[in-house]
């Protein structure tokens, strides 16, 4: 250290930092005091959870319930994740491909068994038969699913085998608090149990070692009583969160980064509300001189009451004096401020600053389009995590529980053929309906795309759509009355068909 300081004063050298800068440092490391609150210690991702989670969780619950701009948040998530309907779903199961006379010939989609499977989970999806309660239907359970990530890092799903109704199979909800997170030890097997989850030797969960009441349902006065933990294998319990770090085993709520920005962004707003609403009252005081008495009217607690007409003066009483108290209220600062604000908050959440704010005032076409491209291509980020994390899981433990118990009448010998969903998350309208159909028309003469293609990005089923315009024509051909504009469109679009197909057909040109 004394050679470093020596080195440091014979090149002029006076702040460590400079001397850290000399030898190559990060200056991101540096310590100086303009940096004494920036952290220094690192935590595993589960000793950084143990000490926060719990606290996390209930400001970000608090600032749902009563920040706005939190709550904007929680339904353009819904709203723009799920859409109305929730996930769109399609089975996909195909019979193999064959390789015949060198040739392979692609396998076709088991209509029967995709018809078979598809109708029996829309009616498991029924409120009466998706969950425990029996008060929810598959898209409320999907919606409170991906509110509670985003609120609390995870929601637990239990999967209910054997249960009372058609399907033998519902989903029960809970809330994390339900984990006992303070249950960690080690086990005599070798596994170990973090935040009230045991894993294997190679960190794979193999319980959940949950609650038996809520144990934040305390203002009832319930009671445990008997066995302390109710054990869950893993294979029963579907624990969605987006992980951060390696061996991660509990989520973080999504809205941590903001959380602070949001909390004291609505003090402000609060503070400013009330400065605003007293200044518009222009309140005032009365100043007594010498020693006269005032032997006007008062409230009956001693304060003075004057009365406050607009364009009148009253004569005030002999020896009192007015002194005026007048706030400047509200401030000419405080629309930028908040923007400011918002601005960061919408970073930190992964949305667009004009949609969260729901402030359009400075976007134009052009920015509107950049913004809502990256805001939806999150959205979509969000619903491939959902899909793979949840709708999938559930999804194939019912097809399991459905083929055994008989209610879907197929071979379990072929399972893995029958589980093929196809799940897709909400797809937005056209912004330019004109501009954005003559793309794709483009795109589709130039053979950059297919129909098939541009079908799924709508959530239209390809097959349906082709089979309801040719039930269309049909009838309109029976009823005679098809108008001569269809009648051109129909038939230039199968005589492209006809090239198209008449093209494939030729042979190759033989090479030179």
């Amino acid at each position: 250290m004394n050679l470093i300081r020596a080195i440091a004063n014979k090149f002029g050298f006076v702040h460590k930092n400079q001397v850290r800068s000399m030898f190559g440092g990060f200056q991101a490391a540096a310590l100086s005091r303009l940096v004494t609150d920036w952290t220094t210690s690192t935590l595993s991702a589960d000793a950084q959870a143990r000490n926060d989670l719990k606290t996390l969780i209930a400001r970000t619950r608090d600032l749902r319930d009563n920040f706005d701009y939190a709550k904007a948040f929680i339904r353009m998530l819904k709203s723009n994740v799920l859409g109305d309907a929730g996930m769109h779903f399609k089975n996909k199961a195909m019979d193999p491909s064959l390789v015949l006379g060198g040739k392979l010939i692609p396998g076709k989609l088991d209509v029967f068994a995709n018809k078979v499977i598809e109708d029996n989970y829309f009616e498991w999806y029924k409120k009466e038969n998706c969950t425990v309660e029996g008060t929810m239907t598959l898209c409320e359970v999907e919606k409170v699913v991906l509110e509670t990530t985003a609120t609390d890092g995870a929601p637990l799903v239990r999967i209910v085998r054997g249960f009372d109704n058609k399907f033998k199979f519902a989903l029960q909800l809970l809330e994390i608090d339900y984990i006992d997170f303070m249950l960690n030890k080690k086990l005599e097997n070798g596994n170990e149990i973090r935040m009230g989850i045991e894993f294997d030797a190679w960190k794979r969960p193999v319980n959940y070692y949950l609650h038996q009441v809520n144990p934040n349902d305390s203002y009832y006065g319930l009671e445990r009583y008997g066995i302390r933990h109710l054990v869950l294998p893993a294979r029963d319990v579907i624990h969605p969160f987006i992980r951060y770090r390696a061996k991660q085993a509990h989520g973080i709520p999504w809205m941590v980064t903001p959380a602070q920005r949001m909390k004291m962004l609505g003090g402000y707003e609060e503070a400013e509300l009330v400065a605003s609403r007293v200044a518009a009252a222009k309140m005032g005081f009365f100043k007594t001189q010498g020693d006269a008495e005032y032997k006007g009217e008062d409230d009956g607690s001693g304060n003075k009451i004057m009365d406050a007409q607009p364009g009148a003066f009253e004569t005030l009483p002999q020896g009192l004096e007015l002194d005026k108290w007048d706030p400047q209220h509200p401030n000419a600062n405080y629309p930028a401020v908040v923007k400011a604000w918002l601005r960061g908050i919408a970073a930190g959440l992964g949305t667009s600053y004009h949609t969260l704010a729901n402030d359009m005032e400075a976007v134009n076409f052009a920015s509107g389009m950049i913004g809502l491209g990256e805001e939806r291509d999150f959205w979509k980020t969000i619903q491939y995590w959902f899909i793979e994390n949840f709708s999938e899981p559930v999804f194939t433990a019912w097809l399991e529980m459905a083929i055994i118990t008989g209610i879907v009448p197929l071979p379990m010998s072929k399972f893995a053929k029958f589980n093929a969903p196809a799940f897709q998350g909400r797809r937005w309208k056209f912004v330019n309906p004109a501009v954005e159909v003559e793309a794709i028309k483009t795109m589709l003469d130039l053979r950059l795309t297919s129909i098939t293609r541009q079908c799924a990005e709508q959530n239209i089923d390809r097959d349906e759509l082709f089979q309801e315009i040719a039930d269309e024509r049909q009838k309109m051909e029976d009823l005679q009355i098809m108008p001569e504009a269809v009648k051109e469109s129909l038939s230039q679009v199968a005589l492209q068909d006809a090239q198209a197909q008449q093209a494939e057909s030729q042979p190759a040109p033989k090479a030179a």
